[in-house]
């Protein structure tokens, strides 16, 4: 009797379920539907003009991109659309909830993250990358340092004066750690090696569905504190200098508020500040974003989820940019860099439930972080404790960040002596573009060498 009534009541939610699934995602595709519709439109209106006669086709697909993106940009911030969006994705996790399949996925992650850490992550700091050597595993976390030999005949940095402050690079939980160190002509790590820092970093690991619950507090005051610890005592260093590349440079804001007495200064990259000034569409889907029923389904937050997202924010360019790369002849270092970005773009690992929650949560809905209200482990999050020297670099065309909510920082800290460098790119192009490498990161090199 109680397994008949178990299984009418199961039957029931997985009903209920489903129809939830299918009225939303009704609406929300039919909400894509005439996006795509108007867009095709405007297409065919632009291209069968009169006056397109005297234009060439690069100026007119680029007029097209142009007008056809703006569509997409806003129709996907009408508020209808983040509301079907946010509910999209909570049918689907409650569905995945009641048929169990939230708990497959979580057993497969936990299978995942044995693969990808023990056999996978070996060669991706390895293929490309700068000679490295872990220090240390704490859990699934690892601490690296990178050496570069600085005696080669020819090294003009030979003569530069080497820095005795070592430097701690913390990367985002949304992507690999390797973006700052992709290929060797584009890595921001060689290029501080070969200005003469000695360099550290972060490298957090494929999560498993038990590190669900695992907070920004546990990175902040255990991995992080641990690693600064140890590098001060491998160093002898009285304190570390740290860099933080987007979420990582939240990261590192939090550990120079909370232990200021171990840190000698403050680099933050691309980092969101204020959410009431970032505008950017992944901004303003995650604020209207109902994170609960996601990650009560599948503990983690699925990297297939934040694929769909990146590819969806701007289908246009998604669209286009294969197609546009190979009809073009390139060489073969053209070829290994896009091929390169765009492993690292889908090579995303789950993002950890909890610290997602907190991300979201108090960072991007709440606003806390930039407010000096948010709770980390107890203590509340005081920017203006931050009273090393700090420097903010930004990308002013961060479709990712908004420029000004990572501005915002400059006022939020408290630090006296505080800069800002503002670069004309975008969120990775700070970070792999050869004209960043020529001008931002010696600028980034200078700063910190006269404050070590």
């Amino acid at each position: 009797m109680a397994k008949d009534v178990f299984d009418s009541s199961t039957a029931i939610e997985i009903r209920d379920a489903l129809n939830g699934v299918l009225l939303n995602s009704s609406r929300f595709n039919w909400k894509l539907y005439e996006a795509f519709v108007e867009a095709y439109s405007v297409y065919l209106n632009i291209l069968f003009k009169e006056d397109n006669t005297s234009k060439d086709l690069a100026e007119l697909e680029k007029i097209i991109r142009k007008k056809i993106g703006n569509i997409f940009n806003t129709k996907f911030r009408d508020d209808n659309f983040i509301t079907m969006l946010s509910n999209v994705v909570a049918s689907y996790s409650n569905l995945a909830k009641v048929t169990g399949f939230g708990k497959i996925y979580q057993h497969l992650c936990n299978l995942w993250s044995v693969w990808d850490n023990d056999f996978v992550e070996p060669l991706r700091d390895t293929l490309w990358r700068t000679p490295s050597y872990k220090i240390t595993n704490l859990e699934k976390y690892s601490l690296f340092r990178y050496y570069y030999d600085r005696t080669r005949e020819g090294d003009k940095n030979n003569d530069r004066i080497h820095p005795t402050t070592p430097l701690l690079i913390v990367y985002a939980f949304i992507n690999r750690h390797y973006i700052l160190d992709l290929l060797p002509e584009i890595s921001v790590v060689g290029n501080l090696l070969r200005q003469g820092f000695d360099v550290f970093a972060t490298d957090w690991g494929t999560p498993s569905a038990y590190d669900k619950d695992l907070t920004i507090g546990h990175f902040v005051n255990s991995y992080m504190d641990r690693s600064v610890d140890l590098i001060r005592e491998i160093t002898k260093s009285d304190k570390v200098s740290l860099f933080g590349y987007c979420w990582g440079g939240n990261l590192v804001l939090i550990y120079a508020a909370l232990h200021p007495e171990k840190v000698k200064n403050v680099i933050t990259i691309a980092t969101p500040g204020d959410s009431s000034l970032d505008d950017t569409l992944l901004s303003v889907w995650t604020k209207g974003m109902e994170v609960d029923t996601l990650l009560n389904a599948f503990g983690n937050v699925p990297s297939t989820l934040l694929n769909e997202a990146f590819a969806l924010r701007n289908p246009v360019e998604y669209s286009y940019k294969y197609p546009h790369f190979f009809e073009q002849s390139h060489g073969l270092e053209s070829i290994m860099e896009f091929l390169a970005t765009e492993t690292w773009l889908y090579d995303s690992p789950p993002i950890i439930g909890e610290i997602y929650r907190e991300f979201v949560k108090y960072c991007y809905q709440q606003n806390l972080f930039i407010r000096n209200k948010m709770m980390v482990d107890g203590a509340v999050v005081n920017l203006k404790d931050i009273n090393m020297p700090f420097l903010n670099v930004v990308a002013q065309r961060d479709d990712l960040v908004a420029a000004p909510s990572s501005i915002a920082l400059n006022n939020a800290v408290g630090s006296v002596d505080k800069s800002a460098i503002e670069f004309q790119s975008g969120h990775v192009g700070l970070i792999i573009g050869q004209r960043a490498h020529q001008e931002v990161w010696p600028k980034v090199g200078d700063w910190l060498r006269e404050r070590s």
